[in-house]
């Protein structure tokens, strides 16, 4: 194995290693422990043991391996990895609608990390197709979904004015609070990450929350791009 880790660790291909062996039809050993909620909890339990205990050894050289889309990447402790968003060619109220039967499985596997993921990208989705739709150009996404959320609203024209009525104002800043926090949670709790200081449990009424935000944040900027259109 060692010979193997030195041969692959010049070509990066050690992640790619990783996510071949711990692909859950290898867990053999879980047939017969209980159904199929029981396979994953256990499974996933393995997988965050595994990726706490390497982790531990790399803390010294400030990088640490994540879980992201099924796959691992190594990255630098508290960096943001760039993650490609689905690309979605038309963006609809009913596809924003369809978010509750996406996130099903998660709920019922309680995998919130995932919930949190979906929810976000939803945002992403729909923000970068208003920017893409009003300036008829590619956007160049580097997954900072605040930046993205401030592009679009410049073009919505969303942003707050200092001419504007307080209440209006305070409204706007409410949702660009709400877009951070979520951007926020994503970042130091899903399941693009690996486990940290900072990270926190997130429960089944917190994922919920935030899924049903995303859909009502999403309807809500789709029907300022109708009205403008």
């Amino acid at each position: 194995m060692q010979d193997l880790l030195k041969y692959l660790n010049p070509q990066g291909r050690i992640p790619e290693l990783l996510t071949y062996l711990i692909q859950q039809g290898r867990f053999e050993n879980l047939t017969g422990i209980g159904g199929i909620h029981k396979v994953d909890e256990t499974y996933k339990a393995i997988i965050k043991g595994m990726l706490d205990a390497i982790n531990a050894q790399l803390v010294i050289a400030r990088v640490e391996l994540r879980l992201l889309n099924k796959k691992f990447v190594m990255a630098g402790i508290g960096d943001e990895v760039v993650i490609e968003t689905p690309k979605v060619k038309i963006i609809t109220s009913q596809y924003i609608k369809e978010l509750p039967e996406r996130i099903k499985d998660d709920i019922d596997n309680k995998d919130y990390d995932s919930v949190i993921t979906k929810s976000r990208t939803l945002l992403e989705e729909v923000l970068i197709f208003i920017i893409e739709k009003m300036t008829i150009e590619r956007y160049k996404s580097n997954g900072d979904l605040v930046k993205i959320y401030q592009d679009a609203t410049e073009l919505l024209n969303m942003r707050q004015k200092g001419d504007w009525n307080k209440r209006v104002n305070e409204l706007l800043g409410g949702l660009h609070k709400l877009v951070s926090a979520i951007s926020s949670m994503r970042n130091m709790n899903s399941d693009a990450h690996g486990a940290g200081s900072s990270r926190i449990n997130i429960k089944k009424r917190e994922a919920l929350l935030v899924a049903h935000s995303s859909m009502m944040l999403a309807e809500y900027w789709l029907s300022v791009l109708e009205g403008k259109e």
